[in-house]
């Protein structure tokens, strides 16, 4: 989000997901933790919350909130369960599990503000199944594995839960049963049981029943629309949230981070198949960066983008049109981006200049140092084999066939992932239903040996080439001082324009952007020089003659001429 961008900015966010820790009294400045992973589920999240909690404790960092319950586990010695009964509680409740889950780091987070705020006179502790543990767990007459087990500090009171499950609803169910059971003894009074039972143990899990619907399936059109048509409208928009979001988040843009920028906006002047207003912006985007030698502020960046767009009308158009997922965290940007490369890729094998590895190696750079999505920059790399692959490029072709890969690979990876759009699921592209073609006599899912490469780099080019690009979500809304780009349209979108043209797109587009007379102009043209050449006509005919005739030159000329019969020429 745009009101984000100065805190990213700020603490040195660049990529996403992205988890910071900060700890109890973080002065100003500090950076925060990063957390290393970059794994996007819950359970691995929480992991790492719990071991970052814990291994503050376990260094008895003074980072480590003093009210924080215990998550180290509990040292065991013999039958001795060290420092549980430092605080007299009454009861003890152990948690005993193996070194590498959880689940009882959950459950003791999940109880512990309630037992405080109660005054529980209870102690939970987690045991580690271990050979420093083993003579405990005989005594307690427990088999090693997940088990909840209540005891006094003497022993004497001795309750094992054999039956509840090892899940962190099970055992907080368990232990608010226990404590209500055990309330004489812990001193609980009629209120203290009131709050204890207000929140059952499934709400502290916020779990959130999903409302069952009928999948929405896309339809044919919207199906081209989404994968097998390229809209002007989506590059101008991906290009310019690049540099403003991607680009400028960053706090200081130096060293190889600045060549990184410097090779993108290089191949995006040369390469990006741009109208006059794009070509514009390119070109002196290009020449601002390339007047900065050293380092390049974010915020500098962001000043200038803002300062450019409010000088010439520049803005990119609010929804995207092709790349609009079925809901808005789906398609977006990343598939803004993609078509970018393809359409760089394409545009140069078109224009046949420069080296052919030349936009790869950018996108290479760019993915690396700008792309957030840092779990994508990985699987990216490894692609491209640490960048071999773009070593073996040979020819235009070679770089337009190598994204067109790896893209796929990228698609096959992510088939049936959260970040997967129902409506439009992750194919193989192209399909045989749009380019059957495409498809040699051989089968296989390596993405390689079943295609008829020749056929796929002719698909991409009839779909990425400018000419073939849709100006659908363009608008032309220049300013007195220069240019607009892609501005969404108030107009509805005409439910013709997604028809499939079954020549893989070949049909030229008619654009009348630049012509200046129509044909009704050059007729109305026509007309105007009729009618003014027969009236210099009748001009000259009857009213120029006359006038000339009687002039006082034309007098003197008859009487110098004249013949007289019999004299002759006087």
């Amino acid at each position: 989000m745009e009101e984000n961008m100065p805190t990213c900015r700020e603490y040195e966010v660049m990529g996403y997901p992205s988890l910071k820790f900060f700890t109890p009294n973080t002065p100003t400045g500090d950076m925060g933790i990063e957390r290393q992973s970059r794994e996007k589920t819950v359970p691995a999240i929480k992991k790492d919350m719990i071991e970052f909690i814990t291994d503050l404790q376990i260094k008895k960092s003074e980072k480590a909130g003093r009210n924080w319950p215990s998550l180290v586990p509990a040292s065991v010695s013999g039958l001795e369960i060290l420092h549980i009964w430092d605080q007299n509680p009454t009861l003890a409740v152990l948690l005993i599990e193996e070194a590498n889950s959880t689940t009882g780091s959950e459950v003791i987070l999940d109880l512990s503000s309630t037992v405080t705020m109660l005054k529980v006179p209870l102690v939970m502790a987690k045991i580690e199944i271990n050979a420093e543990s083993d003579q405990l767990l005989q005594k307690l007459t427990v088999p090693k594995k997940p088990s909840l087990v209540a005891i006094s500090r003497d022993f004497s009171t001795l309750e094992v839960f054999p039956s509840t499950a090892a899940t962190r609803v099970g055992w907080t169910g368990a232990i608010k049963d226990f404590i209500w059971r055990k309330s004489s003894e812990l001193s609980l009074n009629n209120q203290m049981l009131a709050d204890l039972s207000q929140k059952k143990p499934e709400d502290s899990l916020n779990v959130q029943p999903l409302n069952s619907k009928a999948q929405k399936t896309a339809t044919r059109k919207e199906l081209i629309n989404r994968r097998y048509k390229v809209f002007t409208s989506d590059l101008e928009k991906a290009v310019i949230y690049s540099i403003s979001h991607e680009v400028a988040q960053h706090s200081s843009i130096s060293g190889h981070t600045l060549q990184t920028l410097l090779q993108y906006v290089t191949v995006l002047e040369k390469f990006f198949p741009a109208r006059i207003e794009m070509s514009v912006f390119l070109r002196d985007l290009h020449s601002w960066v390339n007047m900065h030698q050293d380092t390049i502020r974010g915020e500098d960046l962001s000043s200038w983008m803002e300062s450019y767009q409010g000088r010439h009308g520049i803005r990119a158009s609010k929804d995207w049109v092709g790349c609009r997922g079925s809901e808005d965290k789906f398609g977006g940007y990343p598939c803004g981006l993609w078509s970018v490369w393809h359409a760089l890729t394409i545009n140069q094998a078109n224009l046949a200049e420069g080296d052919p590895k030349e936009v790869m190696n950018a996108m290479k750079s760019f993915i690396q140092e700008f792309f957030g999505c840092r779990d994508c920059a990985r699987h990216f790399d490894q692609a491209i084999e640490g960048g071999k692959a773009i070593d073996e490029i040979e020819n235009y072709n070679d770089a337009v066939l190598l994204l067109w890969k790896t893209h796929n690979k990228a698609n096959f990876r992510l088939a049936g992932d959260i970040s997967e759009d129902p409506v439009f699921p992750k194919l193989v592209f192209p399909s045989k239903e749009f380019c059957s073609g495409c498809y040699g006599a051989l089968t296989g899912t390596n993405l390689w040996d079943e295609f008829d490469r020749m056929k796929v780099v002719e698909f991409l080019k009839n779909l990425y080439s400018k000419e073939k690009l849709s100006s659908q979500g363009l608008r032309t809304n220049s300013t007195a001082a220069g240019h607009a780009l892609a501005v969404a349209p108030q107009a509805q979108i005409d439910g013709n324009f997604e028809h499939l043209n079954v020549s893989n797109f070949n049909k030229k587009d008619i654009s009348t952007s630049f012509v200046f007379f129509n044909g009704a102009d050059i007729s109305i043209c026509f007309l105007l020089w009729f009618v003014c050449a027969l009236l210099l006509l009748i001009y000259l005919k009857f009213i120029a003659g006359k006038k000339f005739s009687n002039s006082h030159f034309f007098s003197n000329l008859k009487r110098k001429t004249s013949m007289n019969p019999l004299l002759g020429k006087v």
